[in-house]
């Protein structure tokens, strides 16, 4: 199963200061705004937005007909 999570990110430039990265991501639907102030808060934020995601669905979720099962060997065992 994958989870598609879509955001807003609105970058900052501040011609002075070329090597900063500022601005805010934006989550939707919720449309919540979190404001950053380097990469590194930018990748904190996106990991926390994401692991929200993740911790509601179901731990064993039911198997995609796409996607195959590698859990099966079709090689036989001795």
């Amino acid at each position: 199963m994958r989870l598609i999570k879509t955001f807003i990110l609105r970058l900052y430039m501040d011609p002075e200061l070329r090597d900063q990265t500022c601005g805010d991501l934006q989550a939707l639907p919720g449309r919540k705004t979190f404001s950053f102030k380097n990469n590194a808060e930018l990748l904190n934020l996106i990991h926390q937005l994401a692991n929200e995601e993740v911790k509601e669905l179901p731990m064993k979720a039911s198997q995609d007909e796409t996607e195959p099962d590698l859990s099966i060997s079709k090689q036989p065992t001795e």
